[in-house]
């Protein structure tokens, strides 16, 4: 695949889908995945499987992790449940469920159709708001957020985490006025043109929303400006100051692949936005002086301390050497809506719609997009899902031909027949995989999703994006659970492009883990591939490729880098 689209191989199979998603995957305790849940019926008796081909169990409880599981398990389960973890919220739900063991860990995902998804969002993100018209302008903004980044976490087999770094869902589910506010607003997306509109929101922007390029360099969304809040300012902008050890800060930067001098002893603030935001910073002392962006610096610190460490750009900061001291005001990135500004709004008698043309001037109001009429060809080993089959039957000739070739390069047939999904516009193609415009395919489970035939054959990467997300299939098919992601992408890279230099990898394992799991940096991302094509070129010139390749089912040995190895870029 061009434009390194990442590989998402979950239980969920991919059903021909539209613009319109009927289920939203979340997946609950992100942060903190519990070793031990116990799933409880609430009503009738639960129904599950262990494994695909198991047979369906029924009863009243289940408590799986500890004993009761093993490396590997899936269990499915249906029916009206109540999770209980060894630690952690109780969760409530009657939607499909899935558990899954993984390095003595719990990752619990559900299902849940669109309209319940938005009640759970209102029930996390908006417990300030005291006006029904702030809150339908949250429901419109969380649904239109929810169908344009659907897939946001494709990776790892989910829509939507569960954490500010998507939208926060909430444990006991609405009360009344959250239900009243998606009802009366049920369907209703913001759109600019013919696409849902990017419905980034925060919680203060401390007098002053901020344009989506301070904190995403690639969203460039004319409705998505900096300009002054006058009503953010009468409710009472967010102020906050927090210290932080040099020596935690130093670490974390490092963690994150950020390029950090030796013994640096101060931070400054090299420049601004124009909304006033921390740009760029500067770590001086020690050895060198290392610039970095006020936004990479922010989600390092906040993804590793707490997200309330730095709880926005707008600050200043000094340093005595040992300590970091940030004093700023608001909270959130300052794109898009601001809550408290939106609250403030809906108490002086204005209406919803009103509040989110403020917010995202230039978008109007519409109903979600209706659903394709997709058709399916087929070949001998391979299917097709078209809205025009006629213009795109090529891509199962071109997919044969690739699909030997994968096959006869790392020696094993693919145990399945793919489906190749094109979709017809680009748009269309973001809209349902929640990818940016230069990734050209992903994959869920054994479809992979192609941007448009003829922006493929404009940018000449059909043969290789599709030779790319073959190889994606036939390394995951053989892949055991907890395999590390930087391995199998790695593989996936070098047999893509075998004849790739196997120079000194620019990261470590336990980075380009980090990146390719957290990250959604276009540069941070590269650079991890970069890294894990390398670092794998460099194992397959050591030990053969007959005996990587087999590391995919016995795992990686220590020496390599494996799980309790060292990991190192300098040991290689």
């Amino acid at each position: 695949m061009k434009g390194w689209a990442l590989l998402c191989c979950g239980w969920f199979a991919a059903a021909p889908s539209g613009l319109l998603a009927q289920d939203v995957r979340v997946r609950l305790y992100t942060n903190h995945a519990p070793s031990e849940i116990t799933v409880t019926a609430v009503a009738k008796p639960l129904h599950w499987r262990a494994c695909a081909t198991c047979d369906e169990i029924t009863g009243s409880s289940l408590k799986i992790g500890g004993n009761n599981s093993n490396e590997g398990d899936v269990f499915r389960i249906a029916g009206n449940y109540q999770l209980r973890p060894l630690r952690g919220p109780l969760f409530s739900g009657n939607h499909p469920l899935t558990i899954e063991e993984r390095n003595a860990r719990l990752l619990v995902t559900v299902a849940m159709p669109l309209e319940e998804y938005v009640a759970a969002v209102l029930a996390a993100e908006s417990g300030d708001f005291k006006n029904d018209e702030s809150m339908k302008a949250m429901a419109v903004a969380a649904r239109t957020y929810a169908l344009r980044f659907a897939g946001q976490h494709e990776k790892d087999g989910f829509d939507f985490c569960d954490t500010t770094h998507c939208q926060v869902v909430g444990w006991r589910g609405g009360n009344e006025r959250i239900q009243r506010a998606v009802n009366a607003t049920r369907g209703e997306i913001l759109r600019f043109g013919e696409t849902p509109a990017e419905t980034y929101y925060h919680a203060n922007c401390g007098g002053m929303t901020a344009a989506a390029t301070e904190a995403w360099p690639s969203v460039r969304a004319s409705y998505l400006s900096a300009h002054q809040d006058p009503y953010c300012a009468t409710s009472g902008t967010v102020k906050w100051e927090s210290t932080i050890a040099a020596s935690e800060i130093d670490r974390v930067l490092r963690e994150a692949g950020l390029t950090v001098p030796k013994e640096w002893n101060a931070i400054e603030i090299a420049s601004r936005t124009g909304s006033g935001r921390v740009e760029r910073l500067q770590l001086r002392g020690g050895a060198a002086n290392a610039g970095i962006s006020g936004s990479s610096f922010r989600f390092a610190v906040d993804r590793a301390l707490g997200w309330n460490k730095i709880r926005s750009d707008l600050y200043d900061v000094r340093s005595n050497g040992v300590e970091i001291v940030f004093s700023g005001r608001g909270s959130g990135h300052g794109v898009g809506l601001c809550q408290a500004g939106a609250e403030e709004m809906a108490r002086q008698g204005k209406p919803y719609r009103e509040i989110l043309t403020f917010y995202y001037p230039g978008t109007q109001i519409a109903p979600a997009p209706e659903r394709r009429q997709w058709q399916k060809r087929s070949s001998e080993r391979l299917e097709l899902l078209s809205t025009q089959p006629e213009q795109d039957a090529e891509v199962l000739r071109v997919a044969e031909k690739v699909l030997t070739e994968d096959q006869a390069a790392v020696g094993w047939p693919l145990g399945f027949r793919p489906r190749v999904q094109i979709f017809p516009t680009l748009d269309a193609y973001r809209n349902s995989t929640g990818q940016p415009g230069w990734v050209a395919a992903s994959t869920r489970g054994r479809v992979i999703r192609l941007q448009p035939l003829l922006e493929l054959q404009r940018r000449s990467i059909v043969e290789s994006t599709l030779r790319h997300e073959l190889l994606h299939l036939l390394i995951e098919a053989r892949a055991k659970a907890g395999t590390p992601l930087w391995f199998r992408e790695g593989l996936v890279l070098f047999f893509s492009a075998p004849s790739g230099s196997a120079a000194p990898p620019l990261l470590t394992a336990a980075q380009m883990e980090a990146v390719l799991r957290q990250s959604l940096e276009r540069d941070e991302l590269e650079r991890a591939y970069r890294s894990s094509q390398s670092r794998v070129a460099t194992l397959i010139q050591q030990n053969g490729k007959e005996a990587v390749l087999g590391w995919l089912s016995s795992g990686i040995p220590r020496e390599a880098g494996g799980p309790d190895g060292v990991g190192s870029a300098s040991h290689n």
